[in-house]
């Protein structure tokens, strides 16, 4: 192998060193900024004994904890699917790293006023509002501050009422039957 030759590996090697360490140091620090950023809400999921979501032109759904476990009691009643409750909880210690003050933004604008949907963890309400243009990010007002946050929730909380029931035992047999 010439020195030319060598030359050009040594130097593709150091420029694949110098891109690892970059992106390293790229992703390193917006770890750290996520871990510094205060959650949306002063709340533990697990406290959590009440869930309400107020939807426009739907029906609104009713939450409460029961023994341990998630009640559905509007618009039907019955043991509500975990699952789908469990994301719910975990946006009290979502982290959002843009937010605004909400009384330099235009609400109407935004779609927080009225807003698309309100959803209450226990008596703290979060209003969602429009998604931004440019990264799909949802906007979300807690009292005087306006959060672009990442939209997981807004379809789920606007799906079927019944889709938020736990399955029941015959339902399970029955769809079993029926698939025989």
């Amino acid at each position: 192998m010439n020195a030319l030759a060598r030359r050009q590996w040594f130097n593709g090697g150091l420029f694949l060193v110098a891109g690892t360490l970059a992106t390293l140091a790229w992703f390193g620090s917006s770890q750290d900024r996520s871990a510094e950023l205060p959650p949306l809400l002063d709340l533990a999921p697990a406290r959590i004994g009440r869930i309400t979501v107020e939807r426009p032109g739907q029906p609104s759904l009713a939450f409460e904890r029961r023994a341990g476990r998630w009640w559905m009691t509007a618009p039907a009643t019955g043991p509500a699917n975990p699952a789908l409750l469990e994301p719910v909880q975990q946006l009290a210690q979502t982290r959002c790293e843009l937010h605004y003050s909400a009384a330099a933004l235009d609400p109407k604008t935004l779609q927080l006023e009225p807003p698309k949907l309100r959803l209450w963890l226990d008596d703290r309400e979060i209003r969602f509002g429009a998604t931004a243009p440019t990264d799909g990010q949802r906007y979300l007002q807690i009292g005087p501050t306006v959060h672009l946050c990442p939209d997981r929730l807004y379809r789920l909380l606007t799906s079927a009422a019944e889709s938020f029931l736990a399955p029941s035992i015959e339902t399970l047999l029955m769809k079993a039957k029926d698939s025989e």
